[in-house]
């Protein structure tokens, strides 16, 4: 059995009546109260600040002064010895019976070794070529945290901004349906409007007054999410800054180049297959190089004098002098060495070869696709500006068919054919549009940086 529905209230719902109160409160206060605000550039100053960028300048820094040991340990390292030694007195016989007394001795000598990493594959030279490498990935990883955590700041600000224009055009648009609810309200008081009519206006207010809440809580969230990446108070700010309205796209070419060699994945897959070819090429010595030492010494015969030496496996040279105390043990003369070794079967070396050799090309692959990715993510962001920008100039055209359309209904409104709300309608369709085209602005810019940022 159905039931007959109770006419409508004449009155404004209180929960409606409130929360338009209180849009309307905030309003005015708004327009009543300067508030603080923050502008786009402002915001990108404060980038210095962001944790991330941080992190990374402390990162390059350790990474420089990594390098710059490595570099200084090229030089020649200097180091100093010395010996001493005590023997006592005794007394022995003699196969003729007599006693034999040998005095106590002092012995001992001091010296210093100068050592230098000579062939290009001594730890030293290969330590340089690796701090090298990684500071280079420290940068590339600095640019790309700074490059991120720039959008990121556009992207909340914008948010911010498109928020701020929403809110805006939804007071504008709960005012005009309470309007509109309470004509309907009034015709339906002598009998020109039906009790759905009157439900439906009402309606409309709730569906507007939703819309507000939400823009607002959008507006309150970029906000504090602009806040918390900036590490300031924005409670209440205001962002006055635009995105362009135009843009013009880098070229393509450039783009793809500097993916494809300065990119911070394709640095880091190439800092991984040079660290595999180090690692090839040590085993490889360790395979094919005997070891092999050789060495010159000019002094006394016993000990001390001048000398120096090669190592022709480790890529080390040394030059050194020893002075002995207590008297040398003979005439200077010139002595030469040379020692070595050379593995003639191991397996164990030549499974080493191998799976170095495996890394490497495994590294090579890793660096290729890689360099391909790269290439892929810059064409997609390129075709994602390419497509934001078209939306760009659809979005400007919706402005201009609804302020045709708002110019036709104050000319209907004039010639007494059209009412006021024909044109308020009119003016909030044209604000919606002018929020859309904000939007469309929005989305191109960041898609712009976006693309900008693929290189890194």
């Amino acid at each position: 059995m159905s039931r007959c529905q109770p006419p409508p209230s004449r009155s404004t719902p209180l929960g409606t009546m409130t929360l338009g109160l209180v849009l309307l409160s905030a309003t005015g206060l708004a327009q009543t109260t300067t508030l603080p605000t923050l502008t786009l550039e402002d915001a990108l100053a404060r980038l210095a600040q962001a944790p991330s960028v941080t992190a990374a300048r402390l990162s390059v820094q350790v990474a420089q002064q990594n390098y710059a040991a490595a570099r200084n340990a090229l030089g020649v390292s200097v180091s100093v010895n010395g010996s001493a030694g005590y023997a006592g007195g005794f007394t022995s016989t003699a196969a003729d019976g007599s006693t034999v007394n040998t005095a106590s001795s002092l012995s001992g000598s001091a010296g210093v070794q100068f050592s230098l990493g000579l062939l290009p594959w001594a730890s030293s030279q290969i330590g340089l070529q690796a701090s090298a490498r990684s500071l280079a990935l420290a940068e590339a990883r600095q640019q790309e945290t700074q490059a991120s955590t720039r959008l990121n700041v556009y992207a909340q600000y914008l948010a911010a901004v498109v928020a701020g224009q929403d809110v805006a055009l939804a007071n504008q648009t709960v005012a005009f349906r309470q309007r509109q609810q309470a004509v309907a309200q009034a015709q339906a008081d002598v009998g020109n409007a039906t009790p759905e009519s009157v439900l439906s206006a009402g309606a409309d207010v709730l569906t507007a007054q939703a819309s507000a809440l939400s823009a607002a809580a959008d507006l309150d969230a970029a906000r504090r999410n602009l806040a918390a990446l900036l590490n300031v108070d924005l409670t209440g700010t205001v962002f006055p800054s635009q995105p362009p309205s135009t843009f013009i796209l880098p070229d393509l070419a450039a783009l793809l180049s500097r993916a494809r060699t300065s990119s911070r994945a394709v640095l880091q897959a190439r800092n991984d297959l040079a660290d595999a070819q180090d690692t090839l090429n040590t085993q490889q010595r360790e395979a094919n190089l005997p070891t092999l030492n050789a060495g010159l010494r000019y002094g006394p015969a016993g000990s001390g004098g001048l000398s120096a030496s090669l190592n022709v496996k480790d890529g080390t040279a040394g030059v050194g002098y020893t002075l002995p105390l207590g008297g040398s043990s003979g005439a200077d003369r010139l002595s030469a060495s040379l020692t070595g070794s050379y593995v003639l079967y191991s397996p164990g070396v030549r499974a080493q070869v191998s799976a170095a050799q495996a890394s490497v090309t495994q590294g090579q692959l890793s660096l290729n696709t890689a360099q391909s990715d790269a290439e892929l993510n810059v064409r997609t962001r390129y075709s994602a500006a390419q497509t934001a920008t078209i939306n760009l100039r659809t979005s400007a055209t919706q402005v201009q068919v609804a302020q045709a359309g708002l110019d036709a209904a104050g000319l209907r409104l004039s010639a007494g054919t059209g009412t006021q709300d024909d044109v308020t309608a009119a003016q909030i369709t044209l604000a919606q549009a002018q929020r859309n085209l904000l939007a469309a602005r929005s989305t191109a810019q960041q898609a712009v940086l976006q693309l900008e940022n693929s290189v890194y």
